[in-house]
């Protein structure tokens, strides 16, 4: 078990975990959004904002890192989790501005369970500084153990300051918790346990935010697990997909261009199909341009990707001519698609594509 313990310096309240070493410590705002609990912020990744009753001068302070969860000790009268992932191989206790640091003994692309502990803090709080003669008022723990993303949580409260920085925190917006939702279901398939955990949470009652589309799914199944997502966009339009045939690009199987297909459809709405970081299947989640850039930016501080989907994402672009030529095909086989039916593998020399469809853009130019 790895453990510091000791005092340490802290400044308008507050001390941080940080594992980014390309960052800075996170804002206050930033690092509870989404919360219920106000003492321990992990809503920026890689980086935790404990707060303390004390506004300035120094604490009680103890890290463990422990193989798994630790008993709880009835002594502590201030208790929340959170879950925490760092971004690199070194994370650091942090001093305000850096006035210090201690090393932590935890391991990058491991998930950890955080328990962060007070007692004190009411009188801490009153006093607001304590000098180097002064008595200890308030004292912490921060425990962590390898654990998969849980929500969140107030484990036990009985101070007013705890009690005025988890209403604080309950009132703060919101903008990335879906972000790290999806990350967290992705990061549940990098290990079979977690993949198996996912499915047998996933229902077709809306709440998933990121579908796992096997390649060998069947056209009708992607359309229901799409739509069955939290963040479908219900104007999405499927009149097209009963006269969908496969192209001609023989590179490029009928699912892909399927789904190229409904990533074209939901850009012209204002949204992002987003494809993450693939391996034997497809994961698939409806964003925004904004919930987009910050899950790209998170993906790649994770040695991930995630990208796109529209027409061109897996087929070839077209020029002017075909796209003009494509264009009446695709009218008449609106007209008689009645009437005829193509099977996977089909050579026909067209590929659906709306002529009203914007030109490829970033997330950032959507409104």
């Amino acid at each position: 078990m790895f453990r510091l313990d000791g005092e340490v310096g802290v400044s308008y309240g507050q001390i941080y975990v940080q594992s980014d070493p390309g960052d800075c410590n996170p804002r206050m705002h930033e690092a509870f959004a989404g919360q219920n609990s106000g003492l321990c912020g992990a809503a920026v990744p890689g980086a935790l904002f404990l707060s303390t009753g004390l506004h300035t001068g120094d604490v009680g302070f103890t890290v463990e890192v422990r193989s798994q969860a630790p008993p709880l000790d009835p002594a502590w009268e201030e208790v929340v989790e959170v879950s925490f992932y760092p971004l690199s191989e070194q994370s650091f206790l942090v001093q305000w501005a850096g006035e210090d640091s201690w090393e932590l003994d935890l391991k990058e692309g491991l998930d950890y369970r955080v328990r962060y502990c007070a007692q004190g803090m009411d009188q801490a709080r009153e006093k607001d500084v304590r000098l180097d003669d002064e008595p200890l008022l308030d004292r912490y723990l921060l425990q962590f153990w390898p654990a998969p993303p849980e929500p969140d949580r107030i484990v036990r409260q009985t101070s007013q300051a705890a009690a005025h920085s988890h209403d604080w925190a309950r009132r703060q917006p919101d903008a990335g918790f879906r972000v790290r939702a999806i990350m967290a279901q992705r990061r549940a398939h990098l290990t079979p346990e977690g993949a198996e955990s996912f499915r047998d949470a996933e229902s077709p009652s809306g709440t998933a935010d990121m579908a796992v589309i096997s390649r060998a799914a069947d056209l009708e199944s992607v359309r229901e697990q799409l739509t069955s997502l939290s963040s479908y966009p219900t104007a999405l339009p499927w009149d097209w997909a009963d006269t969908f045939v496969v192209p001609a690009d023989e590179s490029v199987g009928y699912l892909e261009a399927f789904l190229e297909q409904i990533g074209e459809h939901a850009f012209a709405l204002g949204t992002v199909l987003a494809s993450l970081d693939s391996g034997h299947d497809y994961y698939l989640a409806f964003v925004t341009p904004t919930e987009f850039e910050q899950l790209s930016r998170l993906l790649t501080a994770h040695r991930m990707s995630a990208e796109s989907v529209r027409y061109g994402r897996w087929t070839r672009r077209v020029s002017s001519e075909e796209r003009a030529a494509s264009s009446a095909i695709r009218a008449w086989a609106i007209a008689n698609g009645h009437k005829i039916s193509a099977a996977p593998g089909a050579a026909i020399t067209w590929s659906l594509e709306s002529p009203e469809a914007p030109e490829e853009a970033g997330p950032d130019r959507l409104t």
